[in-house]
This record gives C-alpha cells, structure tokens and sequence, in this order.
C-alpha cells in the first residue's frame, strides 16, 4: 500500500512535502527509482561499486568500517523547527536531518555515523543491535543531556574512558531502552562503520553540530532496516540539491553477519 503525502504528514506529525513513502518501507515499492545502470563514481542516486565494507579487529571485536564522506551542515537552510527530523540508513551508514518546507523535503545537514556491532534489529539488552523503524512507527528524541564527563567501560581493556562526546540524545525506542545518538571520543575511528553496543555514533564535532543546529526534544528519527534503500523524497532532495556521497550500496553486496565472522582481518584498531 503506498501512502500519500497527507498520510506521511498524519504519521511523522510534520508538515513535510513527501513522495509515496509505502508502508512496509519495501525496497521494491518504497526506494528511489534510482538510474543503478549509471557509472557509480560519487553520483547522488546510483550504486557505488568502488566502496565496500571492510572487516576488522577492535579492541578484541569484529568490526566495520568503510569510506568516510565529507559532512554537509546547512543551518542557512532551516525554516521551521517543527517540520525537521533525522532519516538514518544502517547501510549507507548515513544520518540526514531533513525538514519538510512546502512541497519540498529540504536536506539541512548528513554525518558519518557508526551502527551497533551486529546487524539486524534488537530484540532484546546486550544483542549488541541497533533498532530500527519505518516511517510509521518512528522514534523520537526525548531528552539531550550533556555527556561530556560520561565514561563507558566496553569490556576491552581500556577501563571506564570518556565515549561519548558532547551531547547523547536519549532515543524513545519502545520496548528497548539506553538507545542515543552520540559522539564517539576514543573511538573516532570507528566512524563510519559497526562498532557500536547499539547506540548510533557520530563524530564529535558531528554530535556538536547536530546539538547546536538541528536537534530538539521532540524530533522524529526514523532509523532504515539494513535492507532499506532511499525513500523517494529522499532521492528528490539527493538530485534537487545535487548531493554526491561515496556511499550507496547495494544491499545485496552487503556482509551479513555470518559474513563478518567469516572474513578476512583486514585492520587492526591501534587507539
């Protein structure tokens, strides 16, 4: 079933400009109609055939990383506060805070951003998953405190270190509780990648610019299934603004995590 745009705006409570966001967030009914024929070469919707993921050892622990993109920040670009909310795409490894301004779904700002170790979503404390959502059931932000003193002891044998950056932004992600967005202090390397307990990591300067420009109490987050591709305002925002990135991938060349544990070592963490 596709849903119009009147139904997109009832479900995110925003008054977005929207394109036929399905249901069910199918890639075969709800992803852009992109051109994935096209030469690959940090192009705005085709698929990128020259990144991939790579495996590796942190601290003890299989990881991933890939390519980093370069952040976009557009606070010029912002209109209206309650109209602004995040898209996150476990597969591209992407957070994007767009804001609806008349017909249009405007892209304001996109960071690098690291998942949870495993993939999949969570099911239950210590899966070592991030959750995800559609577009009709999203998350929201319910609280940002400062995390600028908080420790974090990963059980690697660092002891309890500064992880978290600036700011968390405490997730509502019923039933799973503990679930925010925040920096990534003695762990910058890992962005972007799979390194995380669940929670989403960013850069630190990247939490510091989401805090400061576009994050509120409130805001919906809506965070895409592994094999999620771009909603369709998504696309229209990619080509409207002309917006490159290094990372599309398709979700069939995608590491499972079977995968993961299988794969050649291919780095090893050295902070």
């Amino acid at each position: 079933m596709k849903l119009n745009k009147t139904a997109i705006i009832a479900i995110l409570g925003l008054n977005i400009g929207v394109y036929g966001c399905s249901a069910n967030n199918s890639n075969t009914d709800n992803s852009a109609s992109a051109d994935t024929s096209a030469k690959t070469n940090g192009t705005a919707t085709a698929y990128t055939d020259d990144v991939r993921e790579i495996v590796g050892m942190d601290h003890g622990k299989r990881t991933i990383r890939i390519a980093s993109d370069e952040r976009i920040s557009h606070p010029e670009l912002r209109k209206n506060q309650a109209n602004r909310f995040i898209v996150m795409s476990k597969k591209d490894y992407y957070l994007y805070v767009y804001e609806g301004q008349g017909a249009d779904t405007v892209l304001l700002a996109r960071y690098d951003c690291a998942f949870s170790q495993k993939k999949g979503n969570k099911q239950q404390r210590g899966d070592m998953k991030t959750p995800h959502c559609t577009m009709l059931h999203p998350f929201k932000i319910t609280e940002i405190k400062d995390a600028s003193a908080w420790v974090h002891d990963f059980g690697d044998g660092r002891g309890a270190i500064k992880s978290y950056g600036n700011y968390f932004l405490r997730l509502l992600t019923d039933p799973h509780k503990g679930i925010g967005i925040h920096g990534s202090t003695n762990n910058e390397e890992s962005v972007p990648g799979r390194a995380s307990e669940g929670c989403i990591r960013l850069k630190d300067e990247d939490i510091i610019d989401l805090r400061k420009n576009y994050a509120f109490v409130g805001m919906k987050v809506v965070i895409k299934a592994e094999d999620k591709d771009d909603l369709p305002f998504e696309t229209r925002a990619f080509k409207k603004q002309n917006i490159l990135r290094k990372r599309h991938l398709n979700p069939s060349s995608t590491l499972s995590n079977e995968q993961i544990q299988k794969a050649p070592i291919e780095f090893k963490a050295t902070k």
